[in-house]
């Protein structure tokens, strides 16, 4: 009787499956795929020494997770240590954070319909075929959450998704507003709970909230209970976006300086805050036309320098004061200083 009852089931073990992994050489042919198929389009980015990313290998083999992805997507798996698929990414509007990444496109237009970065305690059944359901369903695509918070709503999970959406695609506007909303349904208790923490990795992308705030003043707490590192990690990817996107040329007078003051907190000396900090504040100055306070930013900037400007950094100042300004002072003390002894 055992013999017959293995005999039956063992057909059925060999049938399920789960995700399959197109075998595409490149994300235009499995775009291809999922045109000629009529579905969306399924791209985990990856890195083969991924430790986390490697975790999700046992849920892809479920048939639970290959019953949804594989009827709804053409899937794709791309390694980021490709120098090539890097600028794949680059070209669609994609910013990695950390593995495995999840991104979803309506293959056509390659609009991104959802993204997210998922963690090491996420690889389970019900989160990857949790992000693949919302997906496959127009109501709770990314095009959607800009009406939803526009309309007040206060779901933790949508607003979440919102904010790693925005972040993965450059978008700082919105993961602002969407972190910002998520923010305030947070209890001060909660700022330092493993979970708060691990979204300060991968969805948080401005210095300018309470949760911020509250990180920056603790530190030293921050450093007992997590590890120090991946505290340091925080907080220089906040600085680097804070000072590098779209966004920076309006933090202001106020912003500048606040954004200086977190960063002294943090230990930095001030030469090196000035190092990071002098292109931002004095273009800002130099639209305001306040050319002689931008010039003072840029002086400041060479005296927190540990050795004598070359050629090179002497013609990167005269070329930027000449296309920041038509200030005769400011451009009479560039010509004289930086252009005198640059390359050209």
């Amino acid at each position: 009787m055992k013999k017959i009852l293995l005999f039956l089931i063992l057909p059925f073990i060999g049938f399920s499956q789960g995700i399959n992994f197109s075998t595409a050489s490149s994300l235009q042919e499995a775009r291809a795929e999922a045109i000629k198929q009529n579905k969306l389009l399924f791209m985990e980015i990856y890195a083969p020494d991924c430790h986390i990313c490697n975790s999700f290998k046992g849920v892809f083999t479920q048939p639970a997770v290959g019953a949804v992805y594989n009827k709804n997507f053409v899937n794709y798996q791309l390694d980021i240590r490709n120098p090539a698929n890097q600028m794949v990414l680059k070209q669609a509007g994609i910013i990695v954070n950390a593995t495995p990444t999840f991104v979803f496109f309506e293959p056509k237009s390659m609009k991104i319909v959802q993204a997210r970065i998922f963690g090491e305690k996420e690889n389970t059944v019900t989160m990857v075929n949790g992000l693949g359901a919302k997906a496959a369903n127009p109501a709770e695509q990314a095009s959607q959450f800009p009406k939803r918070l526009a309309a007040g709503e206060k779901n933790p999970g949508m607003l979440l998704n919102y904010a790693e959406y925005a972040r993965i695609t450059g978008d700082t506007l919105s993961n602002i507003k969407a972190m910002n909303a998520y923010i305030a349904l947070l209890k001060p208790v909660q700022y330092s709970s493993q979970s708060t923490f691990n979204l300060m990795q991968v969805a948080l992308m401005s210095h300018d909230n309470r949760l911020f705030d509250y990180f920056i003043r603790n530190l030293n707490y921050y450093n007992s209970i997590f590890d120090p590192s991946v505290v340091r990690m925080i907080y220089e990817n906040i600085f680097q976006i804070t000072l590098t996107s779209s966004r920076a040329t309006q933090l202001g007078d106020a912003g500048i300086s606040k954004l200086k003051v977190q960063m002294a907190k943090t230990g930095l000396d001030r030469s090196s805050i000035v190092r990071r900090t002098w292109m931002v504040e004095s273009d800002m100055l130099f639209k305001q036309r306040k050319a002689s306070q931008a010039m003072k930013v840029i002086d400041e900037l060479i005296n927190s320098m540990p050795g004598a400007l070359g050629p090179k950094e002497n013609q990167f100042l005269c070329d930027y004061v000449k296309g920041k300004t038509k200030d005769a002072a400011a451009l009479k003390k560039a010509k004289s200083n930086w252009c005198l002894y640059g390359t050209k």
